[in-house]
């Protein structure tokens, strides 16, 4: 239901590992209503090779309905992009930003660093610029400053430059998402739920857990948006002021609005409805100057709205078919059982409403019964007869799965993989730039502390260090076991 009403922009990543198994954790992340990340599923894969990821997505596709989103966000992986080319043909493929934007470090650490005038101009000219000549020039004259032309990294980034860089992808909705984050953002919330030593049962319950904590954060900005009103008021000229004071004249970007004045449909250049689905300010302004007191009805998207995740029938005929879909059975399900809540809520305070109830209910059984393919004596029969005809889980042996090897993993001193205990993968420079260097107190050198320092008379030999290590690792013990 919740891919139904969100499915329109999705986010997928793989660098996440949950439990002991190192499986990659792969989860379909989107946005709510209240710019929330809500879950369409995941998947605990084996490997990360195109035949995998192509099961996950048919496999998926087929559990939301077989409808396919109009966006997708991965990173940049070559699997991933044969397997979406393959089962979302038509959808709007792009990389991550975020992750290509921090290879710059590592490929261009002549050039792109902190406050250097590279890393500030293209900066400039991946994210504020909106149209694609304009791009392309910048980029060409920032490759020709800096002497970067010949650099085979850069010349293969601006041959994908449609696949990641924003001016490219503005005109296609993406709920104003660059990256990735989503994902990675789910991945930190589940942190709190599955470690490094769960097993897969433990997974699973702990995953349903998870998932009811996003719903009922769901449910209180649901409860929040309906009974608080945001006030606005006219007369902030101190706001005024302020925006005055925060905008600069050489910043400034003009951008033309082309707008119908007989039916108010138009568009703007900076593309933000398209890619965000909400109206920029320069459309607004335009509004303004028109004397236009509300929002034309098609500019507001209703995925956005404020019960965007409420049921509801746009056209109730539409919902009278029978494709085999289970999206459409849940959302007559769904319908139903609003409709028949509404009944029950009404005939409740009421013994002669409840009795009429009753008796309507037992009417519609019998004229259900005479159409439906499958009676509820049928289905009750199944249920008491089920323990008997099919193998309890008892009787199941599933086996643990094979710790993944996956791309990408680092090796310990044995050649084997090493555990990753559920965070991200690291590159080798953000593992070192992270990495403290001890330094001695005594002599301000690096390499050793004030204890083993040459300085110190009363330094202490690596054998002493290693009879101290391990007394202190037997008091451990000691105090554990008399805590337990």
């Amino acid at each position: 239901m919740a891919y139904h009403y969100f499915g329109d922009v999705v986010t997928f990543d793989t660098t996440y590992r949950t439990h002991k198994y190192d499986m990659p954790f792969a989860p379909f992340t989107g946005v709510n209503h209240h710019m929330q990340s809500i879950k369409f599923g995941c998947a605990l894969l084996q490997d990360e090779i195109e035949v995998t990821f192509e099961w996950l997505f048919r496999t998926w596709l087929d559990a939301m309905g077989g409808r396919p989103p109009t966006s997708i966000i991965t990173d940049q992986d070559l699997g991933m992009k044969g397997a979406i080319a393959t089962v979302f043909p038509n959808t709007r493929h792009r990389l991550c930003l975020w992750h290509i934007k921090k290879k710059f470090v590592e490929k261009l650490s002549q050039v792109y660093y902190k406050r250097s005038k590279f890393k500030k101009d293209i900066k400039k000219c991946i994210k504020e610029t909106y149209k694609k000549e304009d791009f392309e020039g910048r980029w060409m004259l920032l490759m020709k400053e800096n002497e970067l032309e010949s650099n085979k990294w850069l010349q293969g980034l601006f041959d994908i430059r449609e696949s990641w860089v924003p001016v490219y992808n503005r005109g296609t909705f993406f709920a104003g998402m660059n990256t990735t984050g989503r994902s990675e953002g789910i991945n930190s919330f589940f942190d709190g739920f599955v470690t490094h030593t769960s097993n897969l049962k433990e997974f699973v319950v702990k995953y349903e857990k998870a998932l009811n904590r996003i719903v009922k954060r769901e449910n209180d900005e649901d409860f929040e948006s309906e009974h608080k009103f945001r006030i606005v008021n006219d007369h902030e000229f101190l706001l005024k002021h302020a925006g005055k004071l925060k905008s600069k004249d050489d910043e400034l970007e003009k951008f033309e609005v082309t707008l119908d004045s007989q039916t108010y449909e138009g568009k703007c250049e900076c593309q933000q409805f398209e890619f965000v689905g909400i109206l920029c300010v320069h459309i607004l302004k335009v509004f303004v100057r028109l004397d236009i007191d509300e929002i034309p009805e098609h500019f507001i998207l209703p995925r956005w709205r404020q019960k965007a995740n409420k049921f509801r029938i746009i056209d109730s005929q539409g919902l009278v078919h029978d494709d085999g879909k289970e999206e459409s059975k849940a959302l007559r399900l769904s319908h139903m059982c609003q409709e028949a809540t509404k009944l029950a809520c009404l005939a409740a305070p009421s013994n002669e409403a409840y009795t009429i109830f009753i008796e309507g209910m037992n009417d519609l059984f019998e004229k259900i019964q005479k159409v439906s393919k499958v009676s509820p004596i049928e289905i009750c029969a199944d249920k008491d007869n089920k323990k008997s005809i099919e193998p309890s889980w008892a009787e199941i042996l599933l086996l643990d799965p094979n710790i993944s090897q996956c791309k990408g993993r680092k090796k310990d001193v044995n050649g084997k993989a090493a555990t990753t205990q559920s965070e991200r993968l690291k590159s080798g420079i953000e593992m070192s730039l992270n990495k403290k260097k001890r330094k001695c107190h005594m002599c301000f050198q690096f390499g050793h502390d004030k204890r083993t320092c040459p300085s110190n008379p009363m330094r202490k030999t690596s054998k002493d260090l290693e009879e101290e290590v391990e007394g202190s690792d037997s008091d451990q013990e000691e105090g554990s076991d008399c805590s337990e």
